[in-house]
């Protein structure tokens, strides 16, 4: 069996040594290929990585690392490649300019991480980190075989990349992204929390480092865009909702800088270009790979200046009713209702009956978590008086105000019979919902028939005045 085996891995070896040959002739030590006394890996990626030509095709330099992953010295140096490019000031990306996005220490970051906000100089340093990995599955097997950082200087947003032509030169790749985020003030991602970080964290663990991530503030975008813009309206009409919408960093480019590649390479295309520049040294199919890992840092960077600017800018900075409400509710999260309100109330009349709805929903939720109950009580009458009492397809956010208007009416008003026709409106909202909430109204309805009862026999209701004012 060791026999056959070593056969087939030698007819293997020869097929894959007879097409490299046809590819890497031209570059420098490719004559050795198959030569035992050539190159120790005799491979695509071994030879690309002493290649000249290489560096010279993609714009980059080569960077090596004479000490492995235990700081002792290796036998032979690992090197990854180095490549930098530079956005001038006055270039645009989508509807921003780049000399617009620096961020200063005033920003205020606090509004969506109070954690940066406490943290001294935050804004000396940010580097903006995103990678490209082997895989999605994340764990020991997955490399991250480019490493982008980019930062805001005098010329403008720098982006050095740092690109692994084959698994030696890894332990240069962490050597290198160690020196940038020594001098990082803060590390900005998106979706970093969950994926960039600790897919590296996994890779200096693996050469037995510690990571230079564990005392590193990190501020991660996703959150904060899922805040700001994550939602938009599904439909228009009766019983039209605001759902979730996509806040990956491909769909903001397009809906918030209004920014669109050009020949982008997907994102699950990556992975394959990769090992079939592994495999054959052919520069062009990693070159889409870099552009596009460029291009996602540029608009990191820009969509982080912009949500600084909307924060600092406030309400009348936003160009539309999405973006006031996403305001809107970053300032009620941070405990400024008198911003959040004003913005919801400019959102409030939106022509949009879903965003409207919306806007008026989250303004009477504000007000309400402020004690003002009478002043959500008239938001919430503001809501259904948009004729969405009338209909028995209630939104949600509609079948909320009508529970909590019946509510007021009952408890704090102390007018049963106009809770009743809240209830009522309720009723008809729920009548094909699950069982419990049915019975919840059933019971509100039938408690509010005994108080109209007592009443009656006391002499009548005296109508609160208080909605019409």
């Amino acid at each position: 069996m060791r026999d056959l085996a070593s056969r087939l891995r030698a007819i293997v070896q020869t097929e894959r040594a007879r097409s490299h040959r046809s590819v890497l002739a031209d570059l420098p030590g490719a004559e050795h290929l198959g030569d035992p006394g050539g190159p120790r890996n005799n491979d695509a990626a071994a030879v690309a990585s002493r290649s000249p030509v290489l560096a010279e095709l993609l714009g980059g330099t080569w960077h090596e690392s004479s000490h492995d992953g235990r700081g002792t010295l290796a036998g032979s140096p690992s090197a990854c490649l180095v490549i930098d490019r530079t956005w001038d000031p006055w270039r645009s990306h989508g509807r921003r300019r780049i000399h617009e996005c620096a961020i200063g220490q005033a920003a205020p970051v606090g509004l969506f991480d109070r954690r940066i906000a406490a943290v001294p100089d935050w804004a000396s340093r940010l580097v903006f980190f995103d990678i490209e990995t082997t895989g999605l599955t994340g764990g020991a097997g997955t490399i991250a075989f480019l490493a982008g950082c980019g930062w805001f200087g005098d010329e403008g947003f720098t982006v050095r990349q740092f690109l692994l032509t084959g698994p030696s030169g890894e332990r240069a790749l962490l050597d290198l992204l160690e020196e940038v985020f020594d001098a990082a003030s803060v590390l900005v991602t998106f979706n970093g929390r969950t994926f960039d970080v600790p897919t590296m964290e996994m890779r200096w663990a693996f050469h037995r480092r510690a990571p230079p991530t564990d005392d590193l503030p990190h501020f991660d975008m996703l959150p904060v865009a899922r805040r700001l813009w994550g939602f938009r309206p599904s439909s228009v009409g009766a019983g039209a909702r605001v759902e979730g919408a996509s806040c990956s960093l491909a769909a903001l480019e397009r809906s918030v800088l209004q920014f669109h590649r050009e020949s982008d390479v997907p994102g699950f295309e990556i992975p394959a270009r990769y090992f079939h520049f592994l495999r054959t040294g052919d520069a062009g199919v990693i070159d889409g790979v870099l552009e596009h890992n460029r291009h996602d840092l540029v608009s990191l960077a820009v969509l982080t200046a912009h949500a600084l600017s909307l924060a600092e800018a406030g309400p009348d900075a936003c160009r539309e009713s999405i973006e006031l409400i996403g305001l809107g509710r970053c300032y009620d999260r941070a405990g400024d209702p008198v911003r959040a309100e004003q913005a919801f109330v400019l959102a409030a009349s939106d022509e949009d009956p879903a965003i409207r709805g919306s806007a008026r929903a989250y303004l009477a939720e504000s007000q309400r978590r402020s004690g003002r109950i009478d002043d959500a009580a008239r938001t919430w009458q503001w809501m259904l008086d948009d004729g969405a009492a009338a209909r028995r397809d209630l939104a949600r956010h509609e079948r909320r105000a009508a529970e909590a208007l019946a509510i007021y009416l009952e408890h704090r008003a102390k007018d049963p019979a106009a809770a009743r026709r809240y209830a009522e409106s309720l009723q008809a909202a729920v009548a094909s919902g699950p069982a419990r909430r049915r019975d919840e109204v059933a019971h509100r309805i039938a408690r509010l028939d005994r108080k109209i009862a007592r009443a009656n026999d006391k002499g009548g209701l005296a109508a609160a005045p208080l909605l019409d004012e």
